[in-house]
Formats: C-alpha cells, sequence, structure tokens
C-alpha cells in the first residue's frame, strides 16, 4: 500500500508541476513493395500544470497528516520537506530532459 502511495504522489507532483514530452510522427513512402522513410517530425509538447492535481496532493497529504491539528512548528516542517520534494523532482525532470536529447 505504501508504494502505491508513493507513486501517485509521483504521478500527481509531475501532473501539478506540468512537464515536456516528445512526440515522434514518421511518414512513409511504399514503392516497389519496400516502405520508405519520407518524412520525421519530433515536436516537444508542454502539458500545463493542473490544479486538480495540486488538490488531491494535498488531500492525499492531509490523510497522512491532518494539517488542521499540526502547530506552526510541524506546518513549517511540512513546508521544507514538500519543497525538497519539489527540488528532488526538478533535478531530476532536469537530468531526464538531457538523457531524451542525447538519444
Amino acid at each position: 500500500m505504501l508504494e502505491y502511495k508513493k507513486l501517485l504522489t509521483e504521478i500527481l507532483l509531475k501532473k501539478a508541476k506540468g512537464y515536456s514530452f516528445r512526440e515522434k510522427t514518421e511518414e512513409y513512402n511504399v514503392s516497389d513493395g519496400k516502405a520508405q522513410l519520407v518524412k520525421r517530425k519530433v515536436v516537444t509538447k508542454r502539458v500545463h500544470p493542473d490544479v486538480s492535481a495540486v488538490k488531491s496532493l494535498l488531500q492525499l497529504s492531509a490523510e497522512q497528516n491532518e494539517i488542521s491539528q499540526m502547530t506552526d512548528e510541524q506546518l513549517q516542517v511540512e513546508k521544507l520537506r514538500l519543497l525538497q520534494l519539489l527540488n528532488i523532482c526538478d533535478e531530476q525532470t532536469s537530468a531526464q530532459c538531457v538523457i531524451e536529447e542525447e538519444q
């Protein structure tokens, strides 16, 4: 169950922050029974941040820690934890972008 929540959190975080992906389109021409590549188009598309994913993250987090019952110190610690999580995801996203460009 813990693996499931971790995976769900990662997916929601990605959607909440927005992300980019590459889409490839190839056109072929068939002559003499052989397919020959005529045109290849690679487009990078951007998916914008999603507010509903942010709401879902907050609800998931609220299930784990009841925010309304937290002290100011606990809220500050939670804020720092979430900011670190965002920074880690930013670094991973940047690393993935570099890997994709090299391929």
